[in-house]
C-alpha cells in the first residue's frame, strides 16, 4: 500500500474510534469531526515528512476538511511531553515517595517553593506557578496567567542560560533523546537530538523471553510458544507491568506450559541450572538482580547517547524522563545516579501518558509550539 493510504485509513479509525466513544458518553451529545481541532503528534523518525502528505491524509481521513484545515495542529512527541510537563497545574513528578499505587493518586497541594523532585502545584491569585529547582541553586519559574485571549506564558530565571530542557522518551521500540530551549514568551524550540532503535522497553522484554528460552530447555519453550502464542502474550503482559518494579517479581506460569515441561523432567529441575530463578507453587520467581540485568544493555546505551546529546547542547537544566520504560524506577534511578549532579532529572506521573496530554495542551495553545 502507498503510504498515504496508510496514513489514510489509520487516522480514519481513530478519528471513528474517538467520536464513537465521545458520543457514548452521557455529556457527549451530539457532535463530528468539524467540532474538534485535531493535533497529529509526529515521532522524531517521521519529522522530515512532508507536512502536506500528512494533511492530505488527515482531508481524506474525514479529520478536517479542505477549508478547516486550520483545525489541524501538529507537534513533535518531544515538545508535546515537555508542554505537559510544564503545564499547570502539573500532576507532579515521580519521587522516591510516590510507590507504584500511588501515582494513580492526585498529588497533594505543594507551596510554591516546593522542589520539582515532590509534587508541585501550589496556587497564588491569578496564576499557577511552577518551580523547577537545579542543584546548584539556579532557579526558573514558569508562570501561566489566565487572560481573556488565552493562556499566556511568561518565564523568569536567575539564570538565562537555564531555560534548556533535555527530553529523554523511552518508547516500546525507540528512544528519542531531543533537547529543547523554552523561549521568550514560553514557546518551546527542538535544538537537536538523537533517535535510538531498538533501545526501548521491547529490547527489556526480549531479554527476558530469551531467559524463559534458557529455563525451559530442551525444546519445550520453542514448542510452547509456537503452539500457545496467546498465552505467552498473556505473560509478557504480566511481565511488562512487573519489570518496572526494583524488586523480586513472579510471574505466573499458565499450566499448559508446566504441563509440557514436566513431560521432559520435574519442572524444578530445568531452574537448577539458572541463576536468579526459583520455581515456587506454580510461579515463576525472578530476582532483582536477575530483574536488573535485563535492563543492563539499554541502561548503558541510554547512558551513552545522554552524553553525546549532552555534549552537543551546553546550559542543559533538566533531564525529563517519559514514555513506558521511564516508569522503571531502575531507569530513573540509574540515570538520577549518573546525572542528577549536574541536572535535574525530572519523571512526570503516568509518565507512558504524557505526549497526550500534551497534544491536548497544544491543541488548547498552538502557539506555544508547532510543527514545522
Amino acid at each position: 500500500m502507498r503510504l498515504l493510504e496508510v496514513f489514510t485509513e489509520v487516522l480514519r479509525f481513530l478519528k471513528d474510534d474517538a467520536l464513537k466513544t465521545i458520543k457514548h458518553h452521557p455529556a457527549g451529545g451530539e457532535i463530528s469531526a468539524s467540532d474538534f481541532t485535531w493535533v497529529l503528534t509526529v515521532p522524531h523518525s517521521l519529522k522530515d515528512l512532508p507536512k502536506r502528505l500528512m494533511t492530505e491524509a488527515a482531508v481524506l481521513a474525514g479529520l478536517v476538511g479542505e477549508d478547516t484545515k486550520d483545525k489541524l495542529v501538529f507537534a513533535l512527541e518531544s515538545a508535546a511531553a515537555l508542554a505537559w510537563c510544564l503545564k499547570p497545574p502539573p500532576d507532579g513528578f515521580i519521587t522516591q515517595n510516590h510507590s507504584r499505587t500511588s501515582q494513580d493518586q492526585p498529588p497533594e497541594p505543594a507551596g510554591a517553593g516546593t522542589s520539582c523532585n515532590d509534587p508541585a502545584g501550589g496556587t497564588e491569585p491569578g496564576e499557577t506557578r511552577v518551580l523547577l529547582e537545579t542543584q546548584n541553586q539556579d532557579q526558573v519559574a514558569v508562570h501561566f496567567k489566565k487572560e481573556p485571549e488565552g493562556t499566556k506564558v511568561l518565564l523568569e530565571t536567575r539564570n538565562p542560560d537555564r531555560k534548556r530542557y533535555l527530553v529523554v522518551d523511552c518508547g516500546d521500540q525507540i528512544t528519542n533523546i531531543i533537547a529543547h530551549e523554552v523561549l521568550e514568551g514560553g514557546a518551546l524550540k527542538e535544538l537537536g537530538g538523537v533517535i535510538v532503535n531498538n533501545l526501548g522497553g521491547r529490547t527489556v522484554d526480549e531479554k527476558f523471553k530469551k531467559f524463559l528460552r534458557e529455563i525451559f530447555s530442551d525444546g519445550v519453550w520453542r514448542e510452547y510458544e509456537q503452539n500457545f502464542p496467546r498465552e505467552v502474550q498473556k505473560m509478557m503482559f504480566e511481565f511488562i507491568r512487573l519489570k518496572h518494579l526494583d524488586e523480586d517479581v513472579q510471574i505466573s506460569c499458565p499450566d499448559t506450559l508446566r504441563e509440557r515441561a514436566q513431560r521432559e523432567k520435574d519442572i524444578e529441575t530445568f531452574f537448577a541450572s539458572v541463576e536468579g530463578a526459583s520455581w515456587e507453587d506454580g510461579v515463576i520467581k525472578i530476582s532483582r538482580d536477575k530483574l536488573r540485568s535485563f535492563f543492563d544493555d539499554s541502561l548503558l546505551r541510554v547512558i551513552d547517547r545522554l552524553n553525546y546529546v549532552l555534549n552537543k547542547n551546553s546550559n542543559i537544566g533538566f533531564i525529563v524522563l517519559v514514555g513506558g520504560l521511564a516508569e522503571s524506577q531502575m531507569l530513573r534511578q540509574f540515570i538520577t545516579d549518573q546525572f542528577g549532579h549536574q541536572y535535574k532529572v525530572l519523571c512526570p506521573l503516568r509518565p507512558q501518558e504524557v505526549v497526550l496530554k500534551g497534544a491536548v495542551e497544544l491543541g488548547r495553545n498552538p502557539e506555544l509550539v508547532q510543527f514545522d
